[in-house]
């Protein structure tokens, strides 16, 4: 893996005096780990250095790579993760996940250490330990979510010698890295408030995103009672999900009570600049100069953005909505105040909606999204219930968790649906609903891809969908682009410990 000099890494971590603001991106001090941990207060600085990455992550490169390039989506642009001509010498997003993934694991294990060893009071210090824990579990989750098995360690790199021995780990099985991170959260997630992300001060870790992690993991390692066990947790602290109005769902809604996990972002004329480029690709087509979007005036999102090509829906999600559905017009765009985009109305009404205001930019300014990215919410949670409780024969739980959401759904639409399921239509049928609905509800949030892999439906899903409208899918995909390769640099780094077998034959 790409890590830091020697010299960084026996400094241990960033650590700074600012330790409230996670979008400050110059750290204001520099401290060494022998003169730090001494105080609650450093500690909290260690931690928040753990979250610094998490910025360089969310983003339109991994959206873009686990949203709109799978069943629901495509992207016609040039580039590789679009066009999926990934390789290990051209590894596309794969090469910054892996940098900077890496680099939240060597900031984490290095503020565990510091937290285990510290003389601060075990009751003050003890949420801290559970945070850092967890936010370690959220880039190993993307790291075996990506590249399948990776290299494992839970070290502080503290020395020339163990420098040395992670620079040469090879790959571990993700099932066992993902059986041992469930493990380390199951221990610890009591240390965590039990409370919703946004009763937390500062939107910090609670312990429903561990319990989001664990389910997450344990799904894709097929221990659903493991699963159910984390998931009712959450259900105990968010209740019933119709008190969340699908208007939070929006990305410029931030820190709303149903999200679990938020990535921090924002943009001010006069403060702090921390955005990504996420909602240029999320944005119908803009005449220069003007609020007009694909004919249509829009004065909320202003005249000085600049959106690239979007992101296209595919015909099979398009036609996954009810056209009462209300949230067929939050994700995709059709009209904009009553008013018709042209797109949408091109060969007789048949043609392609825009992504929706769910991910636009109100005022964006050039390319810089301010929205924060939601990744985990409750009601992912209570699909993944719904998903778990199927396999596990509780068909009435299975049936409740599937229609709370469907019941939002119908409680806000605008004329009277029907969208609950009025009886168990059996496994089979119940699991393929379970699908569709994750993709009605929570397209956009960085976990499509990954849902298609751990159902082991990529291939076929890719090829019946975007590969039949795109023709660079078509001719490049190959059923190994489930996962990313490792970047060549870092096999040679590894001199051979790592490869990437599927990629190259070997």
């Amino acid at each position: 893996m790409k890590l830091l000099s020697i010299t960084s890494i026996l400094a241990a971590v960033v650590l700074f005096s600012s330790c409230s603001k996670f979008l400050e991106e110059e750290p204001s001090s520099f401290v060494g780990a022998d003169g730090f941990f001494k105080t609650e207060e450093q500690i909290k600085a260690s931690v928040n250095g753990v979250y610094m990455p998490l910025t360089s992550i969310y983003s339109q490169n991994l959206i873009i790579a686990t949203e709109g390039v799978t069943d629901l989506a495509f992207l016609n642009s040039s580039s590789v993760d679009a066009k999926m001509e990934i390789s290990p010498a051209n590894p596309g997003m794969g090469d910054d996940l892996w940098q900077n993934a890496y680099k939240g694991v060597m900031y984490a294990n290095a503020s565990i250490a510091g937290i285990k060893r510290s003389t601060v009071d075990e009751a003050k210090k003890g949420s801290y330990l559970a945070e850092a824990i967890t936010l370690r579990a959220v880039y190993y989750y993307l790291l075996t979510s990506t590249f399948n098995g990776v290299p494992y360690y839970t070290k502080n790199v503290n020395s020339v010698e163990v420098l040395e021995e992670v620079n040469k780990l090879p790959r571990t099985d993700a099932n066992i890295v993902r059986d041992s991170l469930i493990q380390d959260l199951q221990a610890h997630v009591e240390l965590l408030p039990q409370k919703r992300t946004s009763d937390i001060t500062g939107n910090r870790v609670s312990a429903p995103l561990a319990y989001m992690l664990i389910a997450k993991m344990a799904l894709w390692n097929k221990k659903y009672e493991v699963a159910k066990e984390a998931l009712l947790k959450i259900k105990e602290i968010y209740g019933d999900l119709a008190q969340y109005p699908l208007v939070d769902t929006y990305y410029r809604n931030k820190n709303t009570p149903e999200s679990i996990f938020e990535v921090q972002y924002a943009w001010s004329t006069t403060g702090i600049k921390k955005t990504t480029q996420v909602a240029c690709f999320f944005t119908p087509a803009k005449k220069a100069g003007t609020a007009t979007y694909d004919g249509v005036d829009i004065p909320e999102l202003g005249d000085k953005a600049n959106p690239f090509t979007s992101i296209t829906p595919s015909e099979y999600f398009m036609g996954l909505y009810d056209v009462y559905d209300p949230r067929r017009e939050i994700i995709l765009a059709y009209t904009y105040n009553g008013k018709n985009f042209s797109r949408p109305m091109a060969n007789n009404g048949t043609g392609k909606a825009w992504m929706g205001p769910k991910f636009w930019c109100p005022g964006m300014q050039n390319l810089a999204d301010g929205n924060n990215q939601k990744v985990f919410r409750y009601a992912d949670a209570l699909l993944m219930l719904a998903e778990c409780a199927n396999e596990l024969g509780d068909t009435d739980l299975a049936m409740s968790s599937i229609n709370a959401v469907k019941k939002r759904a119908e409680e806000e639409a605008i004329i009277e649906r029907e969208f609950q399921l009025a009886s168990y239509p059996g496994k089979a049928e119940f699991f393929k609903e379970v699908q569709e609905e994750r993709a009605r509800e929570l397209m956009g949030e960085y976990g499509r891809k990954y849902d298609l892999v751990r159902w082991d439906i990529y291939a076929a899903s890719i090829q019946n969908t975007i590969a039949e409208e795109f023709p660079d899918i078509k001719s490049n995909f190959r059923p190994y682009h489930r996962y990313y390769p490792i970047p060549d640099v870092e096999v040679v780094k590894s001199e051979g410990a790592l490869s990437n077998p599927e990629y190259t034959g070997q």
